[in-house]
């Protein structure tokens, strides 16, 4: 009786003991994903056509873009970003914008982004409305992305097309970009892009109110996510 009466606590202590070992060696769940990335790209631009004073292939200004971007649960991601634009001949522009796009899984590699930014853009634009060889407006753009990813690493950013315009005058500005992903870690990123643009605005001047070639640039970035 007295053996059984020391044994049992043991016993007890020990199967408990034991639960909590076990319950230790259970492995602890990954870690969430990032849904927070922060992104810094320098852009030099240069002129694609011909156009008054303006050489093709001459630089034509460089622009630095700071954006913040967050993906939700429900597939949409919402992103901001400032971008100061440092024209030849000391003049400057400056652009803010916010969007809201949603992802589209088309297959396990290749994904769709339709969004839509808002923005206003201001100093020493170029853009004419009445009087204002210089107006500074609001403006919304449209955009699609499609992005395929070929490995853990690489991402082939295949196309992103925009079409941008200000609400209260012509300012028509569509662009397509093309470019590469490199997944330095889980957390870290650097890429490349080459664009071309198209330009339609109020001018005095050759083309006039025609669409024409603008600028092509070439692009390098490096993401944060948290």
């Amino acid at each position: 009786m007295l053996l059984r009466t020391i044994i049992a606590p043991l016993g007890v202590c020990l199967s408990m003991a034991t639960s909590a070992f076990a319950a230790d060696l259970v492995e602890a769940p990954p870690p969430a994903a990032p849904t927070w990335t922060i992104a810094i790209e320098g852009d030099p631009e240069f002129y694609a056509i011909d156009n008054g004073s303006n050489t093709a292939r001459s630089l034509a200004d460089t622009y630095f873009k700071l954006s913040v971007s967050h993906n939700f649960d429900n597939n949409f991601v919402g992103g901001i970003f400032i971008q100061p634009t440092f024209k030849t001949g000391g003049k400057s522009q400056y652009y803010a914008e916010a969007s809201l796009g949603y992802k589209i899984k088309v297959t396990d590699a290749f994904t769709l982004t339709p969004s839509l930014g808002l923005g206003y853009t201001w100093h020493d634009t170029g853009i004419i409305k009445d009087a204002d060889a210089n107006a500074n407006v609001p403006y919304y753009a449209l955009y699609l992305a499609g992005d395929w990813k070929l490995s853990k690493q690489w991402t082939w950013n295949v196309f992103n097309f925009r079409y941008r315009n200000a609400f209260s005058t012509t300012w028509e500005t569509p662009k397509l970009a093309t470019g590469v992903t490199y997944n330095i870690d889980s957390t870290n990123a650097v890429y490349a892009s080459v664009g071309y643009s198209w330009k339609k605005t109020d001018t005095t001047s050759a083309p006039y109110n025609d669409l024409a070639g603008d600028k092509w640039n070439i692009g390098i970035g490096y993401k944060h996510s948290l």
